[in-house]
């Protein structure tokens, strides 16, 4: 493998032995792809306005969304050495898992808009959301960004007006939606 596949590898903790297919023709290619997702990757998980142990957290929850182990298991291990506690890293896969069911649901809502589907109660549980061990607003910014990933509008929306209710700004969701766009590109490079 080439030397920039070396250093994503590096920087995220994981095993620089690792490879697959896409990463070694990458490599062998010598691809600037690489370059510059090693640069977005360093650039999305350092913002001022979102802490180092929120970062991967957020890296967590959409490497969870994504169901990518090798991903998953580097942002573990990042967000424990930077202080996450075990409820709190169950806590954004746990919103990646919620936000799953809660995206398909509320864009079939969506899509169809229908009075009978509208009108209907969700019967889902999310008692999660209540009173999250990561705080509301982070937990919002989580949700936030894994809505986006998985395209449900109404969900972003409703997301979004909630970070800002819970005190989060703009500025903290745009590094979230950042750092989720970047993480996903990085989960068909690295798994």
């Amino acid at each position: 493998m080439n030397e920039t596949a070396i250093e994503i590898l590096q920087e995220l903790g994981i095993d620089t032995t690792h490879s697959n297919e896409t990463l070694i023709q990458l490599s062998v290619a010598e691809s600037k792809y690489l370059r510059d997702l090693k640069m977005n990757v360093k650039s999305v998980l350092t913002t001022e306005s979102i802490s180092p142990k929120e970062s991967y957290l957020l890296a967590l929850a959409t490497a969870t969304n994504n169901n990518n182990i090798v991903l998953i298991n580097a942002f573990v291990n990042k967000a424990k050495s930077n202080e996450a506690t075990d409820a709190e890293i169950a806590e954004a896969q746990a919103c990646a898992s919620l936000l799953a069911a809660n995206n398909v649901f509320y864009r079939f809502r969506h899509f169809v808009d229908k009075e009978v589907y509208n009108n209907s109660p969700a019967r889902l549980r999310m008692n999660i959301m209540m009173s999250p061990v990561l705080g509301k607003e982070f937990f919002e910014l989580v949700s936030l960004a894994v809505s986006a990933i998985n395209g449900c509008e109404m969900c972003v929306k409703s997301h979004e007006q909630s970070v800002l209710a819970n005190g989060g700004t703009e500025q903290r969701i745009w590094d979230a939606i950042r750092l989720a766009s970047v993480i996903t590109s990085l989960s068909k490079i690295v798994y």
